[in-house]
């Protein structure tokens, strides 16, 4: 029974595909440059950047709502702090200025979180429209902050802050076959608390309750807006936190990063088994799907002369799959 319950599940599946691909690779002619450690740390740390705010996005969707606002968080989250580090290390010291700007950039990203539970439970507003209205709002402050232009992390003397494009760029275990890009650290840190809070914690239950039912659970007594406020609030967090991520990664806040990745969140939380209509979804699942996307992503960058033509198509191709595949599990169930 656990034999088949296990080969029977979407973790499974996601390994399975994840298999084939690696193998068929082996065999390509461009076996040598996927294989090789550049490529790996490479995939390592995109995939460290997409699944930590794709964690927010499964918790989001267990409530059985979505949040299209991440990709515009990323990007807002990264400006922001990036603005204010320059600025206020104008009248700091460059530690207390990185600190402070860091800090009240997740406060920014978690209250912009909490307003959108509030529009949906208080005000009884779908969350496709809140977090839409969202994306393009924030997006557009990016752009604004600094006339469309990027805002370098460096000191006004031309320094750069090292302190932070260092929580991107550097790898654990230099000089070894795999150096281990440090935002796998944070997602591993990431994952280890989501999975606690999911599976451990009476939060977690209440996650999965209102998501299944949420008429039944708030009858029972739970708060609802408490619920959803913990699960917007956890996901606007954590793109915040993806956000100083690509800010360090590519040493500038941009305003244009990030465009149309929360679709890349969404699709890595359905293959990795989150339902769009709530109650199902696990951090190991979406880990495993951002994991998915970026060695297919990996795949056609070596083997096609555009690929960044063809990432569309391999977004919403494996998202229509995912779903179908949902799709026809549930009905087999019922």
């Amino acid at each position: 029974m656990l034999v088949r319950r296990v080969l029977s599940s979407r973790e499974f599946s996601v390994v399975a595909v994840l298999l084939l691909i690696a193998v068929y690779m082996w065999f390509s002619p461009n076996a040598e440059a996927f294989y090789s450690s550049r490529n790996m740390q490479n995939i390592l740390r995109n995939v460290a950047l997409l699944a930590v705010f794709a964690i927010g996005q499964t918790i989001v969707i267990i409530t059985g709502g979505i949040d299209l606002s991440l990709g515009s968080l990323i990007a807002f989250s990264g400006m922001l702090m990036a603005m204010l580090v320059t600025q206020l290390d104008q009248s700091f010291t460059t530690g207390s200025s990185i600190l402070m700007g860091i800090t009240l950039a997740l406060l920014a990203a978690f209250a912009i979180g909490g307003a959108h539970a509030t529009f949906i439970q208080k005000l009884r507003l779908p969350p496709f429209v809140v977090t839409l209205a969202s994306l393009l709002l924030l997006r557009s402050q990016a752009l604004v902050m600094n006339d469309q232009l990027p805002i370098p992390l460096q000191s006004p003397s031309g320094e750069p802050y090292m302190q932070i494009t260092n929580l991107a760029n550097t790898n654990l275990f230099e000089g070894s076959a795999l150096p281990i890009p440090l935002p796998m650290v944070v997602l591993v840190v990431v994952a280890i608390i989501a999975s606690l809070i999911l599976n451990r914690s009476r939060m977690g239950r209440y996650l999965y309750s209102v998501g299944s039912n949420e008429q039944a659970t708030m009858l029972s007594g739970v708060n609802v807006y408490r619920v959803k406020l913990f699960a917007y609030g956890a996901s606007a967090l954590l793109g915040g936190i993806a956000g100083i991520l690509w800010a360090a990664y590519g040493s500038q806040g941009d305003p244009r990063a990030a465009q149309a990745y929360e679709l890349d969140a969404v699709a890595a939380s359905v293959v990795g088994g989150a339902s769009l209509s709530g109650g199902q979804g696990s951090v190991s699942g979406t880990v495993l799907g951002a994991t998915l996307l970026w060695v297919i992503f990996s795949a056609i960058n070596l083997s096609l002369s555009k690929p960044d033509l063809w990432r569309g198509t391999i977004v919403g191709g494996v998202l229509l799959l995912a779903v179908l595949v949902t799709a026809i599990q549930q009905k087999r169930m019922a």
